[in-house]
């Protein structure tokens, strides 16, 4: 709830619906606050983070069952955005229900539930104090901005109101406006600039002025042929540390039995520094990727002012729990954050989203600060299909990643990721072979791909064996045929090889299944050295290979032998091998890489090999 004015200051309200994590603040908001205190201090800023006040009146479970799935969680204020359709959002909620979900299975009570805290927040809340209005739109939370927005309008008509976010985000984000005229304006990109710049505008020209909008924001007025371009940041030194205060508040007023210790969001760059061509030359970046849409360039902060901010925000709030919220970390700066994180001295758990040439020194610095878990960019487990992707790796790459993860200790919390269209019986097969070398670390999640407005993919459907592109089929049980038909969703539908590659890709997710249950029960069997794993006795090396279903398989490698195991912790060419082995022939050095191949102690590509087994002098 918004606080009571301190001053005789405007006000902008500025608001996160359901369904983001309940256990963390939004970043946007917060980022956003802070930037507006800045710049518009004769403006009072307060931001609602409703999401976890809904979280609270549901109970944390049931709002983490229903926010787990976009479309579950979009069906319920579908429901109420839609009264007269609310069957077909049932319906779309019902099917997404499967044995051991969290979620609630009576449908109609989680709406009316919903619609009742929703009903009193509505309520306590003056919305004529307000002079704006804001809404930060990510996945999940379309029908709930919108109906709310709807039901904000209803009480107060005059109130402008602005929406922003990586689902309102492309080249035909525009057509928003259209389709839900009780927006009146739109954030295209970054939000801290354009939303500044507008407050001054309607400060200077009154609130329902849409002459000569500042750069980034678009009006409901605004014409067919009008344009409007970026207008981000060209640096990020002058953003100040997010403002979290207002979900802390939140969070103080819940009994103490209903408090929880929350994960800070931490940002360190924007957009996503991977920007190699494809073979084609057509695109850049990853093939399935739509996620920097709203952003142009890759910008990061200085590690002085990341490492500022998370002294900051770890005082201020006295949690330990972080979570960077980066489409991928800046790895050129690292070691340097890391360094002086680590050197702060607290016992720090750190999430972060990494690609698999993550030096192996750079991930022993993070876990050595408090990183202990990661998302790789991983998505395949065949060089053909990383290809296809444009990933920029190798199999080799990622189960070396893979590897080092596990010797420190880190949850590898990665993708598998199946039915990517154009794929072949060749990557299935690659990824099958694959699967044998990797059952010793943890297992991968299995993602189907969906199709992201404007990736790659999207925009080259035919290169991807794509006939047709639309919006996604289940949003027609969410909005009615207008709005599905007058704008494009993040989420797209479309015609191709589908049915072909579900069935092509069956014989994955029963290996990768089979692979999750052999895991957890290799593990329970070590209780801490990772399933396979060598000790060193100088001249020589021991290898315990664990196996679900046999007796633990024990191997010695001396002298020589165990040298070049060793000298294989990270990816090596059998030139390089040669060249430091000069005493020994390449055809034996190829021989002993090949029996440890054979044996799944070591990996094989194209001439470049892994040892796949954990030191376990790693884990001390």
């Amino acid at each position: 709830m918004p606080s009571e004015p301190t001053s005789n200051k405007g006000r902008v309200f500025l608001v996160s619906a359901p369904w983001p994590l309940f256990n963390r603040p939004s970043l946007p908001l917060g980022a956003l606050k802070a930037y507006l205190s800045a710049e518009v201090p004769h403006l009072q800023t307060d931001a609602c983070h409703l999401f976890l006040q809904v979280a609270h009146a549901l109970g944390f479970e049931r709002y983490q069952g229903v926010s787990r799935r976009v479309w579950r969680a979009e069906a319920v204020f579908s429901a109420l955005l839609y009264p007269d359709r609310a069957h077909l959002a049932e319906s779309l909620y019902t099917a997404t229900l499967k044995r051991g979900d969290h979620a609630p299975d009576d449908f109609r009570q989680l709406v009316r539930q919903v619609k009742m805290v929703m009903d009193d927040w509505l309520r306590r809340i003056n919305w004529s104090a307000f002079e704006l209005v804001g809404f930060t739109v990510s996945f999940c939370q379309v029908t709930a901005s919108l109906y709310l927005i709807s039901r904000i309008k209803d009480s107060c008509p005059s109130l402008p109101v602005v929406v922003g976010g990586s689902s309102f985000s492309g080249e035909r984000s525009a057509d928003l406006l259209k389709v839900f005229p009780c927006i009146d304006y739109l954030v295209v990109g970054e939000g801290e600039r354009p939303l500044a710049d507008l407050l001054r505008h309607l400060t200077n020209n009154g609130p329902r002025s849409v002459e000569r909008l500042p750069d980034g924001i678009l009006a409901s007025e605004a014409k067919p042929e009008d344009k409007v371009g970026f207008s981000q940041l060209s640096r990020l030194e002058s953003l100040p540390v997010p403002d979290y205060d207002d979900y802390f508040d939140m969070l103080a007023g819940f009994s103490p039995q209903r408090r929880f210790f929350p994960i800070l969001p931490i940002e360190a760059s924007r957009g996503c520094w991977w920007h190699r061509k494809d073979t084609a030359d057509q695109f850049k970046g990853c093939a399935f990727c739509n996620l920097n849409l709203q952003w142009q360039g890759y910008r990061t902060k200085r590690p002085d002012q990341v490492i500022r901010e998370v002294d900051h925000l770890v005082r201020r709030h006295q949690v330990l729990s972080l979570a960077f919220a980066d489409n991928v970390f800046p790895i050129n700066q690292a070691a340097s954050i890391f360094d002086n994180i680590r050197e702060m001295g607290r016992d720090l758990s750190i999430f972060a989203e990494l690609r698999a040439n993550t030096p192996p020194g750079v991930l022993c610095k993070m876990q050595q600060a408090g990183m202990d878990t990661v998302q790789v960019g991983i998505e395949a487990l065949s060089s053909r299909l990383l290809a296809k992707m444009n990933k920029g790796f190798r199999v080799i790459d990622n189960l070396n990643l893979m590897k080092h993860c596990e010797a420190m200790g880190i949850i590898n919390a990665s993708n598998l990721m199946l039915h990517f269209p154009g794929s072949d019986d060749a990557d299935v097969d690659e990824t099958l072979h694959t699967l044998e070398f990797v059952r010793w670390y943890r297992p991968l999640k299995t993602v189907s791909f969906w199709l992201g407005l404007e990736s790659p993919v999207y925009r080259f459907a035919r290169r991807f064996h794509i006939r047709s592109v639309f919006n996604h089929p289940n949003l027609k049980k969410l909005f009615p045929e207008t709005v599905v038909t007058g704008f494009c969703f993040m989420i797209q539908g479309y015609r191709g090889d589908r049915k072909r590659q579900q069935k092509l890709w069956r014989a994955v997710e029963k290996e990768t299944r089979q692979w999750q249950k052999d895991y957890a029960i290799m593990r329970r069997k070590t209780a801490s050295p990772p399933p396979l794993a060598f000790r060193d006795g100088g001249r020589f090396i021991i290898i315990d290979q664990q196996f679900p279903t046999q007796p633990t398989a024990k191997h010695r490698l001396t002298g020589v032998s165990a040298e070049l195991y060793r000298y294989c912790h990270i990816p090596r060419t059998l030139a390089q091998v040669a060249g430091k082995f000069t005493a020994h022939s390449p055809e034996n050095i190829c021989a002993f890489f090949q029996s440890m191949v054979k044996k799944r102690l070591m990996f094989e590509e194209n001439d470049c090999y892994l040892s796949l087994a954990v030191p376990v002098s790693w884990r001390q």
